[in-house]
């Protein structure tokens, strides 16, 4: 390959660099509207990648594509068409089920700046007749510049062939920067002016191996978005983000917060390593806080059989969608419920120990009865089962059981208990 560095045994000191570092201005303008950001589904291409991911049949990437779109995704990376035949035969017929279900989605296909890798997600446009972006990455931090023996001018290249190739074959060149957190503003610089050369349109800043900080992803979207400003272009930014240290959800809003079009994110957090930013964590923060409409119970539906499909197990503390998340067994939590059930508002008992509403993705608070409970504990099960709350003998007899048990008595075992006290 040509471009090589000059010298491979001595890296300098930029490949530790990180834009966690750098400390934009305090008087820095806000993006405005605030939160104007889609999210792009990364499932089916970067979910997909994790060793521990069951790849799922045809037939199953199809339903998993109806899920997304009953959930309210618009976007999504379907694949990587250009890793072999098959590869682009399954993401033909991906295309086709979009067009013939008439779903509202757009559609992304991966590939590196191979000219076979664009050439297949152009195929794809060209066979199904559908517009198709191509989102074409390459590494562009000094890091990765030392251990692939790369310059910035390879780099450009590259990006120029690419945008000339996807022209050429009728796909929307996207361009994806991996690593962009760990980029220097110099070469980063030199790769803008390319884009700005070949007219991109859309540019994903990738923290690739999960290094970012949200104050590092602040600075380096207001950087990027004042270097295309004070050229005069115009470029939608997208983020694409993983959890190596944790953040990846924390880094993906902060990114929607600073202008960012488009977020990245794989149900459940599917990926290689930690994990991508969680797309189903995204969608239900987003929707509470207002700034986009998703259907909160066709993303618990869309979760449940992605984890069937591919083979993961959803943690019961899971937010949103773990099996135990509106569980709880405290005395004063379980006081606090029943006393909201019996105003009669079901929003109000949602909110009063949770910040997630439990009927907006079709589930309900639950009262578990265990050796942690208290009297509030039993009459919260007897109310919203049809029984006498004010029953004394029932109250102590369940109150009895749990505590001499270990973990919740179930409804069967109550209603037992209840049954002998009559």
């Amino acid at each position: 390959m040509n471009g090589k560095t000059s010298d491979s045994s001595s890296p300098s000191p930029d490949v530790w660099f990180n834009w966690n570092a750098i400390r934009v201005a305090a008087d820095r303008p806000v993006p405005e509207p605030p939160y104007p950001g889609t999210f792009f589904d990364e499932t089916l291409r970067d979910g997909l990648q994790a060793p521990n991911i069951r790849n799922p049949s045809l037939e199953q990437k199809l339903k998993l594509v109806d899920h997304m779109v009953r959930s309210g995704v618009t976007s999504a990376d379907l694949g990587f068409p250009g890793s072999d035949p098959a590869a682009l035969r399954t993401c033909v017929e991906i295309a086709r089920h979009i067009l013939h279900s008439s779903h509202p989605l757009s559609q992304g296909y991966a590939g590196r700046t191979h000219p076979s890798d664009i050439n297949a997600i152009c195929e794809i446009a060209q066979q199904v007749g559908v517009p198709v972006d191509a989102y074409v990455f390459i590494g562009v931090s000094p890091i990765r510049q030392y251990v692939e023996d790369w310059d910035v001018r390879l780099i450009q290249r590259h990006i120029r062939e690419s945008a000339a190739e996807c022209r050429r074959g009728g796909a929307e060149f996207v361009l994806v920067l991996e690593d962009a957190v760990r980029c220097t503003p110099d070469v980063l610089g030199h790769v803008f002016d390319v884009a700005i050369d070949t007219g991109v349109r859309r540019v994903t800043l990738c923290d690739t191996v999960g290094a970012a900080l949200p104050s590092g992803v602040e600075s380096l979207l207001h950087w990027s978005h004042q270097y295309f400003r004070d050229r005069g272009h115009r470029v939608g930014f997208e983020w694409h983000g993983h959890n190596d240290r944790g953040l990846a959800l924390a880094n993906s809003l902060a990114a929607l917060a600073h202008g960012c079009e488009r977020v990245h994110g794989t149900i459940l957090g599917i990926g290689e390593r930690a994990g991508n930013a969680s797309l189903d964590q995204l969608m239900v923060n987003s929707h509470l806080d207002e700034h986009g409409h998703y259907d909160l119970k066709a993303l618990r539906e869309y979760s449940d059989y992605a984890a069937s499909v591919l083979g993961v197990e959803i943690p019961q503390n899971y937010p949103a969608l773990g099996r135990d998340v509106f569980k709880t067994s405290a005395g004063v939590h379980a006081s606090a419920i029943l006393k909201a059930h019996e105003k009669g508002n079901v929003l109000v008992k949602d909110a009063v120990y949770s910040s997630v509403p439990a009927s907006h993705l079709g589930r309900e608070q639950e009262v578990l009865i265990d050796e942690a409970s208290g009297a509030n504990n039993v009459k919260y099960w007897l109310t919203v089962n049809g029984y006498d709350s004010d029953n004394a003998a029932f109250v102590k007899q369940v109150l009895d059981k749990a505590k001499s048990g270990r973990g919740p008595l179930t409804d069967e075992q109550i209603r037992q208990i209840i049954a002998n006290a009559e």
